[in-house]
Formats: structure tokens, C-alpha cells, sequence
């Protein structure tokens, strides 16, 4: 069982990447549907026999042991047998009237959508095989796209974007944390499942992808290239006066060895001081973020603890005998989230380093991906995570040491203009003082 935080689109999460890990998805074709000649379009035959099967595996899920007439969940009593005679009747309905032909694994993985949806967390949701596979193959730094991750809003019915990368082909276009998806190429995105919208975005024809973006009531049409996507989630660079420089962009598999050699490469050129970029960082992976933050305070110290629903406390704690004794600025804003809010409080709690910006997002959850057996997988949130002085930030964030807001014309200036970035010029001023 993978241990993950899912951040991400200030969010909800932000959806995709958990801190943790994000959602490009795709769907998959069975042995039975190729056999039958139609693709993926069957008779209702085929539907009634995995129709069944779904109903078993959803009374099973319900239920966590054999089929019984009535179970807990939650401390809420499920009438099982109720449900069975309702979705029999569904099926009934479906197999009368329906005027097309039904597809079975999009009838399948709607169930088990739907399940998870029922939950009202935006954090949970159902992976397919090849949607898992596809997460686990984003997380490892590498993929074909446009640099972006993704969720489907239960709402609306449109896809959001959770997360864009520092850096990549949707940044460079301009699209933003938090901007919903009508149309890929034309195609409402309402009308069409998660999968359907990404493999648009990743397989559509031409070398470039038109979306139309909703963002704050204003609707934008943006051309982005697509690209083999290399993930270089660490930054660095010698600044003035020995100041160093690291932008992490997301916590995937790689970040840490990354973050580490930048440290250790800084630390041989003379760094004096260290400004950690952590603006628009949505999470990632609960592992790397130990990791990084192992490289910077004592070993044993406690970086953050969870609990879940039943009181169960786990602490991670450094596990570096390394440390890193020099002044530090963090950069912030209300896109940092999950994963880098860990660091964050971590660092912060132990007056380690000033914290400079905006209120970060304010996730403080854990979410599990928990593989089912047949390569598919669902992602759980199961605890909620604390600071080392025990402080829970979901929902509140944190507050920066010193507040310096930009708006949103101001931020996308400094991307692309750094010598106008306040934040960084300020940042440099601390440490220049001390």
C-alpha cells in the first residue's frame, strides 16, 4: 500500500497529485470485448453477466466480508438486499428502453466511480488498470502530454485542472491551477468521461491541443504544444552574495535525490544562505518530502505525524545525519499545498526558516492508493496530518512569517520576468541581512 498525500489544485486537489500522486487516466478493453467483434459496444447479454459481478464486488466493498443482507458503514446501516433489488430494476429499465448499445467497462467503472463519489471527498476516487498504471507512470518522471494533471468534478461534470508544472508546455501557454476544461478541440468536456478528456489532451491529432478554459468567469481559448513531458522537479542556482536557490515544482519519485544533490552541490560552492521556492506546489509523494526534509533538520526529529479515524498516531521523523545550519527563506503562495505544506510547517514549527508570501492552500488529509488485485486501484483519504507543534492546517493553511500577496497579474509578470519577482528580491534582502 503506497503511503500518499494528495495536493494539488488549491483545490479541492488537487484533485490528480495527494500530496500525491495525480490522475492522468485512460481506459482499457477486456478479452470478451474484443471477441465480440463491435469494440467495446455489446449487447446487453454481456451486461447482465458483468452487471452481476459489479453488484457482488459492490456488496463486497460495502460490506468487507461475504453477501449479507444489511451492513455498516461508516456507522450507517446499508440495506444490501434493497440496493440489489434497486440496481436489478435499474438493468431491467436499461435493457427495455435504452435505445444504444451499452458499453460494459464504462457501465463497470461508473459503479465503481460512483461509489467513491458518494463519499463527497474530492480526494477519493476509482483508478482503472490503465488509469493506474498511467498514475503510477506520472509519478516516475516521466510521460507524454501537455504537463498538467486533472480530476472530473461531480458538480458539473467538467474536468479541472489540478495541477500545471512548473515549466512545461501548459505553463508556458498560461493555463492555471484551479482552471476548468469546457472543451478539448471542440469537445465538451461535460459530455465525456475523465479518460476520454485526457487521452484527447495526450492522443488527439496534430502536435498541439486547443482548450477552452473557464477561469473566473471569463472563458479563454488557449493553444498549448504537446511534448514528451521530462519531469525536472528540482531547480538550483547560485544567486548573489552565496545565496542559494532551489524551486521545487511537485514531490514525485526522483524529487529527493534531486533536492539533495542541489543542497550538497550549494553547500560545495559556499552557500550562505537558501531561498526555497515552493510557490505553486501542489504535493506529490509523502516519501520524497521526508526525504528532503530529512536533509535539513537533525536525524530523529519529528517532520510530521498522522492520525486516522480509529486515534492511530504514525510519526515520520528525519532519517539524514546530515543537516543544513544556515538561514532559509520559503516561498509560499495559495497554490502550496499538501506535500510542500509538510516542509513547510515542519520548517517553520522549528523556526528553521521565514516563511514569505501568501496563505498556503491548506490540505492537511493523507490519502492510500490501495491496488485491488486486477490492476485497478482506488485512492482512500484515511488521515489527517499535523505539524511537529501538532498544528492542523487543512481548510486554514499557513500563515506566512512576512505577508507579501501578488495578484494574479503580478505572479504571471514575475514568471516571466524574474528580475520584477518581489517576492524573490525580498527573499534575497533577509538573507543578505543576516
Amino acid at each position: 500500500m503506497d503511503n500518499q498525500l494528495q495536493g494539488g489544485f488549491p483545490d479541492r486537489d488537487p484533485r490528480e497529485r495527494e500530496d500525491a500522486v495525480r490522475d492522468p487516466v485512460k481506459n482499457y478493453i477486456t478479452d470478451n470485448e474484443k471477441e465480440s467483434g463491435s469494440g467495446r459496444q455489446k449487447r446487453f447479454g454481456w451486461f447482465s453477466l458483468i452487471f452481476g459481478m459489479v453488484l457482488m464486488l459492490l456488496v463486497g466493498f460495502f460490506m468487507g466480508r461475504h453477501l449479507m443482507v444489511s451492513g455498516k458503514v461508516g456507522g450507517r446501516d446499508y440495506n444490501n438486499s434493497a440496493m440489489l433489488n434497486k440496481m436489478k430494476k435499474l438493468e431491467a429499465y436499461i435493457e427495455a428502453f435504452y435505445l444504444n448499445d451499452v458499453d460494459t467497462e464504462a457501465v463497470e467503472n461508473g459503479v465503481y466511480r460512483g461509489l467513491l463519489s458518494g463519499l463527497g471527498d474530492p480526494y477519493s476516487t476509482y483508478y482503472s488498470k490503465q488509469e493506474y498504471q498511467d498514475l503510477m507512470d506520472s509519478d516516475s518522471g516521466g510521460y507524454e502530454g501537455i504537463g498538467v494533471t486533472v480530476y472530473k468534478d461531480s458538480s458539473s461534470g467538467y474536468v479541472v485542472i489540478e495541477q500545471v508544472m512548473k515549466d512545461q508546455p501548459a505553463y508556458n501557454a498560461g493555463v492555471e491551477n484551479g482552471d476548468i476544461i469546457i472543451s478539448v478541440d471542440g469537445t465538451d468536456t461535460a459530455g465525456i468521461t475523465l479518460t476520454e478528456t485526457v487521452n484527447k489532451i495526450k492522443k488527439g491529432s496534430g502536435d498541439s491541443v486547443k482548450l477552452t478554459l473557464l477561469r473566473k468567469n471569463q472563458t479563454l481559448d488557449i493553444e498549448v504544444k504537446k511534448s514528451h513531458i521530462e519531469v525536472e522537479s528540482v531547480v538550483s542556482q547560485m544567486k548573489e552574495n552565496q545565496i542559494g536557490y532551489i524551486s521545487v515544482s511537485q514531490f514525485i519519485e526522483n524529487t529527493d535525490e534531486q533536492f539533495v544533490k542541489a543542497v550538497d552541490d550549494l553547500t560545495e560552492q559556499g552557500m550562505k544562505g537558501l531561498v526555497l521556492d515552493l510557490r505553486d506546489n501542489g504535493g506529490g509523494l509523502l516519501d520524497s518530502c521526508i526525504n528532503m526534509v530529512s536533509r535539513i533538520i537533525p536525524e530523529g526529529d519529528l517532520i510530521v505525524y498522522t492520525e486516522d479515524k480509529n486515534g492511530h498516531r504514525d510519526e515520520f521523523k528525519s532519517n539524514d545525519a546530515k543537516t543544513l545550519d544556515l538561514p532559509i527563506v520559503i516561498l509560499v503562495n495559495g497554490n502550496t499545498a499538501s506535500a510542500s505544506e509538510i516542509m513547510t510547517g515542519c520548517l517553520k514549527d522549528y523556526k528553521k526558516a521565514t516563511v514569505l508570501g501568501s496563505t498556503t492552500f491548506g490540505k492537511g488529509i493523507v490519502q492510500n492508493v490501495m491496488p485491488l488485485g486486477d490492476g485497478s486501484a482506488i485512492k482512500l483519504t484515511v488521515s489527517k496530518y499535523y505539524t511537529p507543534s501538532g498544528h492542523y492546517i487543512h481548510e486554514v493553511g499557513i500563515e506566512p512569517d512576512e505577508k507579501m500577496e501578488y495578484t494574479a497579474e503580478e505572479w504571471a509578470e514575475a514568471k516571466k520576468e524574474p528580475d520584477k519577482d518581489k517576492q524573490m528580491i525580498r527573499a534575497l534582502e533577509l538573507l543578505g541581512s543576516n
